[in-house]
């Protein structure tokens, strides 16, 4: 068999896919659901359970004031439809600095709760304030999250090894916000490349710069035949079930043991690789 490169492909035969994540389930995220709809872009949500409902208004001096109020539990099926619900402790405490029984009872009855709302399973989860350490890590593998996100910008379009640390790409009020997604859309990298974008939606009242958020779905929608849309799960499931293909000594059959499809590139050209099957692929030429 000549030399082969098997390269990710994401659904759709597209090599780059952007996601969002954005915390604390406040009532500004009605517009912004909505809004990613209109533009057909999928977000992972990180809600505190435990909060949901609070009315709170923040006194900022010399500024408006800023309501940072939760939407309510009845609403959380109806205003996250298209997108995903994920954890975010259930009353938004440092995990870290909490002592583990009262961390590890915020990570799995806000996971309940969230469960018991949304109907669905849990994958992702956000950390507050972006404070963890190992043993949070740790918690959040025994309470069956799949991924976790950070708040260190990387500016890169990189595939995360661990998704229990992933860290996104920039903040949306990140000055090389669209620099970033030019460079994303115009890049023509040998590898997947993922940009994701995080954020809390009350910022964009607090700034009074909806524009900023607006402009940028609009752009990536433009290009949506390029981007695989997709919320944080969707992420995590896909590329796991391409780390789980199993290779025959000679790379040329290929057992896909997971429930989804997977795309890859070879050096001839896309295979699909269905799920549960066992794929034969032809001798590359020496």
């Amino acid at each position: 068999m000549g030399k082969r490169f098997d390269i990710l492909v994401f659904p759709g035969g597209k090599h780059k896919a952007f996601t969002l994540s954005y915390d604390d389930g406040v009532v500004q995220d009605r517009r912004l659901a909505e809004l990613f709809r209109q533009y057909k872009l999928k977000c992972s949500f990180n809600l505190g359970s435990g909060v949901l409902g609070h009315q709170e208004i923040v006194h900022v001096p010399g500024k408006k004031d800023l309501d940072v109020s939760k939407v309510a539990p009845e609403e959380v099926k109806d205003v996250y439809r298209t997108h995903e619900i994920c954890g975010h402790g259930l009353y938004h405490s440092s995990l870290d600095s909490i002592g583990t029984p009262l961390a590890m009872y915020e990570i799995i009855e806000d996971k309940r709760r969230l469960e018991q709302l949304s109907g669905k399973p849990l994958k992702t989860f956000a950390y507050p304030f972006g404070r963890y350490d190992d043993h949070v890590v740790q918690m959040l593998q025994l309470a069956e999250y799949q991924g976790a996100r950070t708040v260190r910008s990387t500016h890169k379009f990189e595939i995360p090894e661990d998704f229990l640390v992933w860290d996104p790409t920039c903040h949306h009020n990140d000055e090389k916000l669209m620099e970033l997604a030019r460079q994303f859309v115009e890049g023509n990298s040998f590898d997947p490349m993922l940009f994701y974008v995080w954020g809390h939606a009350y910022e964009f009242d607090g700034c009074n710069n909806w524009e900023v958020i607006t402009n940028l779905a609009k752009y990536l929608s433009e290009h949506g035949d390029l981007i695989w849309f997709a919320t944080n799960g969707e992420i995590v499931d896909y590329v796991n079930a391409y780390r789980r293909l199993e290779y025959s000594a000679d790379g040329l059959t290929i057992y896909n043991p997971s429930a989804l499809d997977v795309i890859i590139q070879t050096a001839r050209e896309n295979t699909v690789l269905p799920a549960g099957q066992i794929t034969h692929l032809e001798p590359t030429p020496l």
